[in-house]
């Protein structure tokens, strides 16, 4: 069972619209025709998968009831979602020069967690953010010389209070949410992350056939959905 708990449900359902949760959740359960019986075995069997068809019904019936403009997210929701866009491309940034600076030391490589995804909640990324910006500043003899220079450490460490600024008003604009429109959060939010594992246990078990573990994927939610990869700090400050 997931150790998510309801504020982050809620803060995954805000996190992604509608229309392409939906869409992924049911290519994802289409995928697995043909292929339950290997699923199973791995732990997603015919519970697991009707539980997916129901939350799938539930969040687009509802969203019928609520209509298009609960897909307008508060202005707390999108100032979080273009920070955390900007805090992500940075955490990447920062990673790409660790592997440049320690290809060849594995040890001190490791230390970074070049490997390592947040997914959309934002206070994971806080905690690998402040780890990175610890890092860069304990190693920054060896990665001045590729970029991660005083300046730069000092951009992730605005970003790291920006996250947590937002974070704290994203999570107020939700418990302000009206009863209906929150509930709906909480229900994307759960669908996201069984529709997660799935794509998780599928791709595990066709590691070994490429074509079959393509169908189980992040591509229709992960998409940038028109949202700049590059917004400034100064551009966010006034919002």
């Amino acid at each position: 069972m997931s150790p998510l708990l309801h504020a982050d449900f809620v803060e995954l359902g805000l996190s992604v619209p509608t229309n392409y949760l939906t869409k992924w959740a049911s290519d994802q359960v289409a995928a697995t025709q043909g292929r339950e019986s290997r699923l199973e075995q791995r732990g997603i069997g015919a519970p697991y998968l009707s539980e997916l068809r129901a939350l799938i019904g539930v969040v687009g019936k509802r969203q019928e009831q609520l209509g298009d403009s609960h897909e307008l997210p508060p202005q707390a929701g999108a100032l979080a979602e273009r920070i955390r866009i900007e805090a992500l491309a940075y955490w990447r940034e920062a990673k790409k020069l660790a592997q440049a600076a320690f290809a060849s030391e594995p040890d001190v490589l490791a230390k970074f967690r070049t490997g390592v995804q947040t997914g959309l909640l934002i206070l994971n990324l806080v905690r690998e953010l402040e780890s990175m910006v610890a890092l860069l500043r304990e190693h920054s003899a060896q990665l001045s010389r590729f970029g991660a220079n005083e300046a730069f450490i000092a951009r992730g460490d605005t970003l790291v209070k920006r996250l947590k600024e937002v974070k704290v008003n994203l999570d107020a604009a939700c418990r302000e949410l009206p009863e209906a429109a929150q509930q709906q959060c909480h229900d994307k939010g759960m669908l996201y992350d069984r529709t997660r594992l799935l794509v998780r246990v599928g791709r595990l078990e066709f590691h070994l056939d490429p074509t079959q573990q393509s169908k189980f994927n992040f591509t229709l939610v992960r998409r940038e959905r028109g949202t700049s990869t590059r917004p400034t700090l100064n551009a966010t400050r006034g919002n």
